[in-house]
């Protein structure tokens, strides 16, 4: 023990000096958004992660495929495999420090061993530069940390494109029904100004002009059929399925999007960030490889024993004679000018990933405030379209009466009528926008991605 220690001393002593701090980069951040949200409660929300927002929907079939969405899409499934590995390699360093031990069995007439002739070894082993040992942790430690986080920012990105795919193929699917509306009453109103012109009443123009609307209306529906098609094939793929339809419960219309969302301050939002943590843990593993490189110029401690019985003067006999000799060695490196070179590149990229966090900090404030503008906009459109469109609803009611009493022709009515079918059409659009913007929104929280999953959920998955 005495020889193991007065040759490790020196060793830790010398590491010391290669230790450098962790540079955590000094960015100033203030504590508030430059935009205002007035759809966002402000507050100090630190588990918005743990929320499943997307139940506020009251959708069953939504929360049906985000929770199918946790459990089988098979990028989520490949990231618990680089966790694994990263598990694996952080197993691997800590075992490390157990000594090896191997058994020889054989013959040899090596003379720096005294012939031996046969043998029956035991032989334990241990070659270990401390300083590396530690630094190869760490850095294991903060990889298998940024693996987890990589992990959750995928878990949040499967989430956002689910709700986003979903509200897309119902929305499609109400604009459908909408623009056949419309198109029923267009040619309702193409079929009344024929008459009209053979009756000589008035020209063709606008018959051919409604006509021309009806077959740009069709156009329309083949592309929104396009749309489903694509939008519900991306919902079958994030939940790991085969190409088909999406059977849904509740229609696009009946959708609540009416309730605030759970807003936090920049430095929550910061440090709720899976794409910031793993920033932050790429950092500190790559500033450990730098000591880790460095490592190659401190001494090696080498320390084996060898003992079991052998023949002895290269005989075939059975061994019987005891041998037992050890070694306790310190290699010291003496020139090894490539470390230098790793030492660089190390540095190097110690640099790349120092900038990447900052870049990454910069990226989310942007994109977060850019997901709040959208948010207050987009909805402030929709309750735009939505005040028109009440509107024109209370506009064609009372041409409707007025035409009912007979004091008004029916194609004044109808033309109120398209007029309202157009409006529920943009109505139906900005509803969309607006939830789109309210799922980028959380998903720029950072909202949702360990909440918990209901198992009676996914057990109804096949």
């Amino acid at each position: 023990m005495r020889h193991l220690i007065s040759i490790a001393l020196p060793v830790l002593l010398t590491a010391c000096a290669y230790n450098s701090p962790y540079p955590k980069p000094n960015m100033p951040v203030r504590n508030e958004w430059t935009v205002a949200d007035r759809n966002v409660t402000h507050g100090n929300e630190r588990n918005l992660p743990y929320i499943a927002w997307w139940q506020g929907f009251n959708d069953p079939t939504l929360n049906h495929l985000i929770a199918c969405g946790m459990i089988y899409n098979n990028s989520v499934n490949m990231s618990k495999g680089h966790i694994e590995a990263a598990e694996g390699e952080l197993k691997k360093v800590k075992l490390q420090w157990i000594p090896d031990i191997d058994f020889l069995l054989g013959y040899s007439k090596n003379p720096a061993t005294g012939f031996p002739g046969f043998l029956a070894l035991f032989v334990p082993s241990y070659t270990m530069n401390i300083f590396s040992q530690i630094k190869e942790q760490k850095k294991a430690v903060y990889e298998l940390a940024a693996a987890k986080a990589e992990d959750d920012a995928l878990k949040l990105t499967i989430i956002s494109q689910i709700a986003a795919s979903y509200f897309t193929y119902q929305a499609e699917q109400e604009h459908k029904k909408l623009l056949q509306k419309l198109a029923k009453d267009l040619s309702q109103l193409a079929d009344i100004s024929t008459k009209t012109y053979k009756d000589g009443l008035s020209s063709d123009i606008d018959t051919l002009t409604l006509y021309s609307q009806v077959n740009l209306i069709h156009g329309e529906q083949e592309v929104i059929e396009r749309n489903i098609v694509v939008s519900g094939n991306a919902l079958r793929y994030l939940i790991n399925q085969n190409p088909g339809a999406i059977k849904t419960r509740q229609t696009f219309l009946h959708l609540n999007n009416h309730y605030l969302i759970p807003g936090s301050l920049p430095l929550t939002v910061l440090e709720n960030r899976p794409d910031m943590q793993m920033a932050e843990n790429r950092l500190r593993a790559s500033n450990e490889a730098i000591g880790l490189a460095a490592s190659k110029l401190l001494p090696t401690v080498h320390l084996d024993l060898i003992m079991g019985p052998v023949a002895g003067d290269s005989r075939y006999d059975l061994p019987k004679n005891m041998v037992y000799f050890n070694d306790q060695l310190l290699k010291i490196p003496a020139l090894k000018m490539s470390v230098l070179g790793e030492i660089a590149k190390a540095r190097g990229l110690d640099k790349v990933s120092y900038f990447n966090y900052i870049d990454t900090l910069q990226k989310a404030l942007r994109d977060t405030t850019n997901a709040f503008s959208a948010n207050e906009r987009l909805t402030n459109k929709f309750k735009h379209t939505q005040a028109a469109q009440r509107h024109l609803a209370k506009s064609y009611q009372l041409n409707n009466r007025l035409y009912e009493r007979g004091i008004q022709n029916y194609m004044d009515t109808l033309k109120s009528k398209i007029a309202l079918d157009r409006i529920n059409i943009d109505l139906n659009q900005d509803k969309l926008q607006q939830l789109i913007t309210m799922v980028n929104l959380y998903q720029e929280l950072a909202g949702g991605y360990k909440a918990d999953i209901n198992p009676h959920v996914v057990m109804k998955v096949k």
